[in-house]
């Protein structure tokens, strides 16, 4: 009776507690160190017997040491000091021999073991998309299901169906959870980076917070698809499995395996339709954050304009045009349909207009030395009039550009007080085909 209590005990959270305790079990792994088990496991396996000397680790740790070159010279005391550590924490093992003049041999303990191949094997599957590891497992499922068909003995159950639900299936299962944990962590990561440039210079991190979500969005968005793809196909294969042993007794091992199975595919299908909608959320709310709370009107001229302009509306009534932009991304609205239509058509000629390359390099040379009399002389430059007389003097088929080149240099050499007082100036008609401009004298160089 009481060895029947002790062993309940054993497996209650406080007999493990007080196991762990009474052992005294610790790990402390700096990067370094951790490092350094990973390299002798690495070593570990390039070697038939799996043991190491003592040079050999010196010899990992003098590896590990120059990559890790802020932690000190790596020297025999410090890979001394490092081994101990491990031996201590009961990651190595060591072994010596009379037969061995002293010398020590070492394997890795059950703990390290477990430690290094879960960095080496999250390593090699993190390579792999979702997509593919999604592919992986239901080629594995078509598999058993295929095999259930034909199962007879309880042999066949075991060997070709049960073997390839527990080894392969729930493997990949594992390794996709693990997967999507990282994915977590990217996605924390992306959302620090990004409040951290809008904290710190926000007009320079625009584009590359943009750039940041985009990237997040397209993963995100092969995450759905794949999920959308192979999601189906594996309930399938697991409702066909589930049917194929109901009702056999005998065949309730593979049932709860199913179950458990059914239970993680059901966490991978709801975290990915979890994180889309975070994303979603979070991506409207950069979005809303650039346009209201980062005032991009640093002067506050358009809103005095506008106020202005609806305070005189009864005497100077004006439309306002809204142009509804298309969008781009999927992720910003879910009712958004994704379209892939080829652009076709022609540039209307009344549109069209010279290169840069078709207008004289000499022309634009003299309009920048006399623009630039102007700020000599302290003279004011108005846009409208010199704008209109430089295009008086050329074919029309060259105004864009001439206009183009007579704004650029003028910006350069100075601005206006009165687009910091918020004033509107009038519209000014510059040739006789009914182009017209608006702009402020340029008074300050």
């Amino acid at each position: 009776m009481s060895h029947h209590l002790d062993s309940a005990d054993d497996h209650s959270l406080e007999g493990v507690v007080d196991w762990v305790q009474q052992h005294d079990f610790s790990v402390n792994l700096t990067p370094e160190k951790l490092s350094f088990l990973i390299a002798i496991a690495l070593l570990s396996q390039e070697k038939l017997d799996e043991e190491l000397g003592e040079g050999e680790l010196h010899d990992a740790f003098k590896l590990v040491s120059d990559r890790f070159s802020d932690t000190g010279e790596s020297s025999a005391f410090r890979a001394n000091n490092a081994i101990n550590d491990m031996v201590k924490q009961r990651l190595i093992s060591r072994f010596t021999s009379e037969h061995s003049e002293g010398a020590a041999i070492y394997r890795l303990s059950p703990l390290a073991v477990g430690i290094t191949d879960y960095y080496l094997r999250h390593r090699a599957f993190s390579k792999l998309k979702l997509s593919i590891q999604l592919s992986l497992v239901s080629a594995e499922l078509k598999k058993a299901a295929d095999n259930a068909v034909q199962a007879v003995t309880e042999e066949d159950w075991r060997k070709e169906v049960y073997a390839i639900l527990k080894y392969s299936v729930n493997e990949i299962f594992d390794q996709i959870d693990l997967n999507q944990r990282v994915m977590d962590e990217q996605q924390g990561e992306v959302k620090n980076k990004i409040a951290e440039l809008l904290n710190i210079d926000w007009r320079e991190a625009i584009s590359e917070c943009e750039k940041l979500l985009t990237e997040t969005s397209d993963n995100l968005n092969e995450l759905q698809s794949s999920l959308h793809a192979v999601g189906d196909e594996l309930q399938t294969y697991l409702m066909d499995l589930q049917d194929a042993v109901y009702a056999q007794d005998e065949l309730d091992y593979i049932g709860n395996l199913l179950f458990g199975l059914q239970t993680k595919l059901d966490r991978i299908v709801n975290w990915g339709q979890q994180a889309i909608d975070l994303w979603i959320g979070y991506d409207r709310h950069i979005h809303k954050y650039i346009r209201t709370v980062i005032d991009m009107d640093k002067n506050r001229a358009f809103s005095q304009r506008l106020r202005e302009s609806i305070q005189n509306f009864e005497s100077l009534p004006w439309q306002l045009v809204v142009a509804d932009a298309e969008k781009l991304l999927d992720l910003r609205d879910e009712s958004m349909v994704l379209r892939d239509q080829e652009v076709t058509g022609m540039v209307p000629l009344e549109v069209e207009y010279q290169e840069y390359s078709q207008v004289n390099d000499q022309l634009y040379t003299a309009i920048s030395n006399k623009l630039s009399a102007h700020q000599h002389q302290h003279r004011s430059i108005d846009l409208g009039q010199v704008l209109k007389d430089y295009l008086a003097e050329h074919p029309h088929a060259q105004h864009f550009d001439i206009a183009r080149m007579v704004v650029d240099q003028a910006v350069r050499l100075g601005f206006s007080e009165s687009d910091y007082a918020a004033i509107q100036p009038e519209w000014q008609s510059i040739n006789n085909r009914g182009a017209k401009v608006q702009a402020n004298v340029i008074n300050k160089f």
